[in-house]
């Protein structure tokens, strides 16, 4: 596929091929295209638009900047970042630019050890009367936990608690490539077994940075989908007229799952395949910027993919929910990850909700299409 690459700054556009498929953020292909289908180094600033793909790239140290949100528009900010890079990991090779959009940044940095990753995240918001940016401090995050709990959570090679900036080690292969089923139930047996770690100290979470979404705040919240907002606008008549008694059924389906018992705890907010290395046996889940003190069974709603039949496993759904026996029956436990499986399209309906207004350009555009898919399944869902 065809890709437009405009220098900043010297009124050049470029058409670069790069493999089909992919999806704006990944800019890796298209940097390793400019590099080697035209002989120019450059990074990426923004994606201008996403089809087809047009970004805005400069040489580092070309003084450019753009209207967009993020700090890594400008070539600046590349001033700061990289020598505060070089201050923690000696590099062995170039660094190459794996991936960035509005919440974003990613660099890949070669060394001895093997390669490390460096993240900035943003908290921009495009109007002061935006809904809250429920994104946790990642780097915050795991310097925290990965210290109360070693082994548990990456633990950052550095972090800045200020700029949102960590370096991590490189983690292993996806938990998706993996077909061993029991690399899987240990996956979501440890997980579940982080969880139940803090459900003796839920608000301990809340000094880490995670957001407080909590089955009551998200009763709370339900009141923000039954408002004119970007989402609900986008739906028919008939289905805006069905959100009223939908609210009914979820908070029904609210006031039932906190009555089992499952106490409330740390969530990771996006846990699916992808975002779980498998590195020497062992399986981490990255990638927390979602990290949330909430209902811990609303992981597995995004934890479960179609298209990975291992997933959705009856094997790997009962070891999780076999750690969760000291709260209530193994049919209560079955029981509340079903109401947590209809809630769950409610909690990421409202998590998109909130990054649209800490977004712009093709990067609101992703989250609100994004969000508007939650928002479907959620009219979708039955009541149960």
């Amino acid at each position: 596929m065809d890709v437009t690459a405009v220098l900043a700054g010297q009124d050049l556009e470029l058409e670069l091929e790069v493999p089909d498929g992919i999806w704006f953020p990944d800019v890796e292909p298209t940097q390793r295209a400019l590099r080697e289908q035209h002989g120019i180094e450059a990074v990426v600033l923004t994606c201008v638009a996403d089809d087809p793909i047009t970004y805005l790239m400069a040489p580092i140290g070309a003084g450019v900047s753009t209207s967009d949100l993020t700090p890594w528009a400008r070539t600046e900010w590349y001033g700061e970042a990289l020598p505060w890079i070089d201050q923690h990991v000696t590099a062995n090779g170039p660094w190459t630019q794996v991936k960035s959009w509005g919440l974003s940044n990613v660099l890949r940095i070669p060394t001895t050890d093997g390669d490390v990753y460096f993240k900035a995240l943003s908290s921009a918001s495009t109007r002061p009367d935006a809904l809250p940016f429920l994104f946790a401090n990642e780097p915050l995050f795991l310097q925290r936990a990965s210290a109360a709990r070693p082994g548990d959570v990456p633990a950052p090679l550095a972090v800045d608690e200020q700029r949102a900036w960590m370096l991590l080690p490189d983690l292993g292969t996806p938990l998706a490539d993996d077909s061993d089923v029991a690399v899987w139930i240990d996956a979501v047996r440890n997980h579940a077994r982080l969880q139940l770690s803090y459900a003796a100290d839920p608000e301990r979470l809340l000094t880490y940075s995670c957001s407080d979404r909590r089955l009551a705040v998200l009763d709370t919240a339900l009141d923000h989908l039954l408002e004119p907002n970007v989402l609900t606008q986008q739906l028919d008549t008939t289905d805006q007229a069905r959100l009223p008694d939908r609210a009914k059924q979820l908070r029904k389906a609210i006031s039932e799952l906190a009555a089992i018992g499952v106490p409330e705890t740390l969530l990771h907010g996006d846990l699916h395949p992808w975002n779980l290395a498998v590195r020497d046996g062992t399986v981490l889940a990255f990638d927390w910027t979602d990290a949330a003190l909430a209902h811990p069974f609303l992981d597995l709603v995004t934890f479960v993919k179609e298209e990975l039949p291992l997933s959705a496993d009856p094997r790997v759904r009962d070891a999780y929910l076999s750690e969760w026996e000291e709260y209530a029956a193994p049919t209560d436990l079955r029981r509340a990850l079903t109401l947590a499986e209809e809630l769950g399209t409610l909690y990421q309906t409202i998590t998109y909700l909130h990054l649209v207004d800490h977004l712009s350009g093709p990067s609101r555009k992703a989250i609100l299409g994004g969000g508007s898919v939650w928002l479907r399944k959620l009219l979708a869902v039955q009541d149960h």
